[in-house]
């Protein structure tokens, strides 16, 4: 749990541009591993922290955020899918436990093995966000009114 919210922290980061674009990263144990895991990649984008890099990329027409330490290591994924890709357990408990909102956007998030779903919900109202395990379990993140 605390992986994954520090998982969640670093995404958020990099939303707000915490990261230095740099189209040339000078590791060869990180392009390595990068070319290996995505050998499919397409237009990749390179960001780097003191300790981290993070590459965007888009694969099989996905948006894709993969984050490497310094050695090589893929440390987490993130992309966004679609409501067919989640788990059956936890489209169903959607579809129970929020019937009158419709799924905005998921993202999928992988780390430590373990894989977590971000996904935002909308009515006529508001926008709610869940965190979704594979397991089925559900909790809410948020709910935010709409202008």
């Amino acid at each position: 749990m605390k992986k994954m919210i520090a998982i969640l922290t670093l995404v958020t980061a990099f939303v707000t541009s915490a990261f230095a674009l740099d189209e040339t990263i000078n590791n060869k144990k990180v392009l390595d591993a990068f070319k290996e895991e995505f050998a499919k990649a397409k237009d990749v984008s390179w960001y780097t922290t003191t300790d981290k890099y993070v590459a965007k990329f888009t694969l099989n027409a996905r948006k894709v955020t993969a984050h490497y330490d310094r050695e090589g290591v893929l440390l987490a994924t993130s992309r966004y899918i679609d409501d067919a890709e989640l788990p059956l357990n936890v489209i169903t408990r959607l579809m129970k436990k929020y019937p009158d909102q419709k799924i905005n956007n998921i993202v999928e998030y992988e780390a430590d093995g373990l894989t977590t779903y971000v996904v935002t919900l909308e009515s006529e109202t508001h926008w709610t966000v869940l965190k979704a395990e594979s397991n089925g379990n559900i909790t809410r993140l948020k709910k935010l009114q709409k202008a």
